[in-house]
């Protein structure tokens, strides 16, 4: 990741945290890691099972 993608996703965070707050960012980051770790869990049971 660069500093560029990295600063950008920074002010992301920052504008949508002014925007809706706290928790629903918190929580919008939480759904979004649970939702990539059961895609990987997925993925790789499905190679180890294939």
């Amino acid at each position: 990741m660069s500093a560029g993608s990295a600063l950008g996703i920074a002010a992301a965070v920052a504008v949508a945290v002014t925007a809706i707050g706290w928790r629903t960012v918190l929580t919008m980051i939480a759904v979004s890691v649970v939702a990539l770790a059961v895609v990987g869990f997925v993925n790789v049971t499905s190679i180890m099972f294939g």
